[in-house]
């Protein structure tokens, strides 16, 4: 026979975990939900992370009459949602990724890239009403009540010996509520998309017209571009699977009053920056320009050139170099060497030089050790340059280690060309950005493609951005219709 021992610390935490832990009906999806936030701790959450997303993403794209533009969308669309009374926030971020996300509480942040690839109101509705659509069925709180719940029996655990059963929202941090939606959430965020959009009477085939232009850019980037896209949408249904999926979702919308306004939306976007900007820099065939910071260095050609947000970073066509280029503020005035022996320790440094690099004093080493990146070992060198009284540059070179004497000389070309901007390359500096142009009799795809400020798929990618039928030139462009053009 076997006796029950009631162990009263136990149906404290049980009795406990009934009041904090609640199923709710979603006003926005009519399903029952698991969540422990509340929508004030929601609400708590954005805004504590507001300013590391605006840090971690470029900063906000500062102009007016965009960021007024798409205020005036996201809020009629939010409007039209089951949370029209919270405070919506909308911030276009100044990065040339295509990307949108969302934080609990209602922020809402859109990329300045994905306006570039966006070809009409309608089509950023969708996105926005998509992201809205994160908020009000509540998937950050939906998330975070799964992951607690299912470490339930550590977190009674902590109660039998002091410690809180829930854990702390000040620990669920900006990774936490940017991680990726499960694929059901992001077609539920869809449904819900549609849904306000409809409402808000734009056409729902912005989305499936956003959706698939998504998928003809991955097509035509870069394998770097291309390989990064991809990675931010790893976890979400396949595009075209989400652009049927939002077909079949438009296509039973009986609204026939419904709007485009692509005028309205190029007009608004006129004169905005493509691309990277000043403010972070840019790359121009095989150099790197920053405008803000007067600075730039060149590459090899062969080389390739990625502009990251913490770093820049280059490689030879077959990864057997790679050449890291960062900074770092030294307000504490110690020395170039202090610097590198702290960052990679005393012991591991060897072949110590001092010289100096268009008249500043830099530092080259030699670590003694291999090191792992991206899977393999590298030999690896640093060049440290003193470029004012608070600000080091840094390039780390990585070389195969069977290579080293055949890329030496090459690679530590890179940073010895760094160097203030000439006049001529403050030009250059300059970032690229949108004109809107009135198409006339005369123009053609293959004679307005060539002028476009890029250096590759120039005749796809003026398609691309502005919905046009490549294979089908002679009725793609409409005599007065307006275009999109990216000009230097």
């Amino acid at each position: 026979m076997y006796r029950i021992i009631y162990n009263p610390v136990l149906i404290c935490c049980f009795i406990f975990l009934l009041t904090v832990i609640s199923c709710v009906k979603n006003d926005a999806t009519g399903n029952r939900q698991l969540v422990i936030l509340s929508q004030e701790e929601e609400n708590n959450i954005g805004a504590r992370e507001h300013p590391k997303v605006i840090k971690a993403f470029g900063g906000v794209y500062n102009n007016k009459i965009v960021q007024n533009y798409i205020d005036s969308i996201g809020k009629k669309v939010a409007l039209n949602s089951e949370l029209p009374n919270i405070r919506w926030t909308f911030t276009i971020l100044d990065t040339p990724i295509v990307n949108a996300f969302a934080l609990p509480g209602g922020y809402i942040y859109i990329t300045r890239g994905l306006l570039s690839l966006a070809n009409d109101e309608a089509e950023v509705a969708s996105v926005l009403g998509h992201e809205i659509g994160h908020v009000t069925a509540r998937h950050t709180a939906e998330r975070h009540a799964k992951a607690t719940f299912s470490n339930i029996g550590l977190q009674v655990l902590d109660i039998i010996v002091g410690q809180p059963i829930v854990s702390n929202l000040a620990n669920i941090g900006l990774q936490g509520v940017l991680s990726s939606f499960s694929r059901s959430q992001e077609l539920e965020a869809d449904k819900l998309g549609i849904r306000y959009i409809r409402k808000s009477q734009y056409d729902p085939y912005g989305s499936v017209r956003f959706l698939k232009r998504l998928d003809s850019l991955v097509k035509i980037s870069s394998e770097d571009n291309k390989n990064f896209i991809n990675s931010i949408f790893a976890t979400h249904p396949k595009t075209l699977d989400r652009a049927e999926y939002t077909k079949f979702l438009s296509d039973n919308s009986s609204d026939n009053k419904i709007s485009k306004n692509r005028e309205n939306y190029l007009n608004a976007i006129d004169g905005m920056i493509y691309g990277d900007s000043s403010k972070h820099g840019l790359v121009k065939n095989n150099q790197f320009l920053h405008l803000d910071l007067n600075f730039t260095f060149s590459v090899p050609e062969g080389y390739s050139l990625i502009n990251k947000d913490n770093a820049v970073i280059s490689h030879n066509s077959d990864n057997d170099v790679v050449v890291i280029f960062d900074g770092m503020n030294n307000e504490e005035g110690i020395t170039l060497r202090e610097i590198i022996e702290a960052n990679i320790g005393r012991s591991r440094i060897i072949n110590y030089e001092e010289l100096l690099i268009n008249n500043r004093l830099a530092i080259s080493v030699e670590d003694k050790n291999l090191v792992n990146y991206n899977g393999s070992k590298f030999y690896r060198k640093f060049f440290l340059i003193k470029w004012n009284e608070v600000q080091v540059w840094r390039f780390s070179i990585l070389i195969a280690p069977n290579l080293k004497n055949k890329y030496t000389l090459e690679s530590d070309s890179i940073p010895k060309s760094l160097n203030s901007l000439s006049v001529k390359e403050r030009k250059l500096a300059q970032p690229k950005y949108i004109k809107i142009l009135k198409v006339e009799e005369s123009d053609t795809i293959e004679l307005l493609s060539k002028q476009m400020a890029v250096l590759k798929n120039k005749k796809e990618l003026f398609c691309l951005i502005n919905g046009l039928d490549c294979n089908d030139e002679d009725k793609a462009l409409i005599n007065g219709s307006l275009i999109k053009m990216i000009f230097d």
